[in-house]
């Protein structure tokens, strides 16, 4: 039998090409949806962190729902709009979602993970509200990469909101909120200490030049891309992580 990885090279290749994360992350996940499909399963699908699209795109998040029998969002940051797919939804940290245990069948996180300041809680959280054979995909920073050093100095200085909204506009509005960040579960290693109870893991990392080209001004992208290439050439990881479990 194949190495798993194999199934997912493609994904990782239309990255490298150039497609933006968005597309690609969607149709990973309706990869899994489809095998479920083909069981005659009804699914239970859970958007963690929903607020503001599937990565900021409403229309894949509309496509996600499209396969559920039940597609359930949580999101804590009651200012955000949620759009009118959801069957339910939780305003609150995942943690304290009061899902039902054993009733979802796939869920999935999108640059999400990086802000659990107790990964731990939601690891447990995730695995009791996962039926048998159930999957989750968590999409995110990778902090074995240089990115995260720059982004927690940054907050730590106090500048990290300055510096985006001189590069990209306000916060919420022409940007990404930019939620506090920890980076506790950010790295297959830390993750699969916290995940014993899953019987399957899977990571990929996403690597490209001129992934980080979105944090530097344009007349500075040069340096943006050549640090992408020489942190290839020198077979460091990406910065996205994308983890797969299964209980």
């Amino acid at each position: 039998m194949r190495p798993i990885e194999l199934d997912y090279f493609p994904y990782l290749q239309r990255y490298k090409n150039g497609e933006w994360r968005s597309t690609i992350f969607r149709d990973m996940i309706l990869t899994d949806a489809a095998k479920f499909k083909k069981q005659g399963n009804e699914l239970s699908i859970l958007d963690i962190g929903c607020g503001g699209g599937f990565d900021s795109d409403d229309k894949l998040q509309y496509s996600l729902s499209k396969v559920a029998g039940r597609y359930i969002g949580v999101e804590p940051d009651e200012q955000i709009e949620l759009g009118s797919m959801f069957d339910k939804i939780y305003r609150c940290p995942f943690e304290k979602a009061q899902i039902e245990s054993e009733s979802i069948d796939m869920a999935f996180a999108v640059m999400v993970l990086e802000h659990f300041e107790r990964p731990k809680i939601f690891w447990e959280k995730l695995h009791s509200i996962l039926k048998k054979g159930g999957v989750f995909w968590g999409f995110t920073v990778d902090a074995r990469h240089w990115f995260v050093f720059a982004s927690l100095l940054a907050e730590k200085m106090h500048i990290k909101d300055y510096y985006l909204n001189k590069l990209h506009g306000k916060r919420g509005e022409d940007r990404y909120e930019n939620y506090g960040v920890f980076y506790r579960s950010n790295t297959p290693k830390v993750i699969k200490k916290l995940t014993p109870l899953f019987k399957s893991k899977l990571f990929l990392n996403f690597h490209r030049v001129g992934q980080m080209d979105y944090y530097f001004p344009k007349n500075l992208r040069w340096f943006s891309k050549a640090l992408d290439v020489t942190t290839i050439k020198l077979g460091l990881p990406g910065s996205i992580l994308a983890v797969r479990v299964e209980k």
